[in-house]
């Protein structure tokens, strides 16, 4: 009697793991790979995943004074240091540019992850390393840090190798 009441504890206990895993796997998460602050604004980049997949890039811009932004942009870096730029207005579903920031008001671009992973992929330009940069009406540009791409296509922020 004991062995049965064991056996189906056990039993229960194999559901529920596999349920709240099952759970877990379905959920959508984000993670945060850089925030750069600047003494106007605020960028902070991160990436959505669903069931282990990069579904979409969010960049959240914050603005610190009043500004407009005019532009979204990408910085190709290739491995002479040589650099290349694309705006990222076609792919970000956002017609409103330039875009006018009020102080503490939120901003957050969404760009899906397959079309921007085409553009690099399209692109002439070879590159190592990449960075997202907002340009203002003042004509200055704020910049994320350095992120690149694993073999997997798997962004992460790679080591600069200086140190102190």
């Amino acid at each position: 009697m004991e062995s049965t009441v064991t056996y189906i504890i056990i039993a229960i206990v194999i559901i529920m793991a596999i349920t709240v895993y099952n759970y877990r796997k379905k959920q959508t998460r984000y993670y945060l790979l850089s925030v750069q602050r600047f003494p106007e604004l605020i960028i902070g980049i991160k990436i959505k995943k669903h069931q282990r997949k990069i579904n979409a890039i969010l960049i959240n811009v914050t603005a610190i004074k009043e500004m407009i932004l005019k532009d979204v942009k990408v910085e190709l870096i290739s491995s002479k240091r040589e650099f290349n730029y694309y705006s990222l207005q076609s792919l970000i579903s956002l017609n409103s540019l330039p875009l006018k920031l009020d102080i503490n008001s939120q901003n957050e671009f969404i760009l899906p992850f397959e079309e921007f992973r085409s553009l690099l992929m399209d692109g002439e330009h070879p590159f190592r390393t990449f960075r997202f940069l907002v340009v203002s009406d003042k004509k200055q540009t704020y910049k994320s840090h350095e992120l690149g791409f694993d073999k997997k296509w798997v962004i992460y922020r790679p080591d600069t190798g200086k140190y102190n």
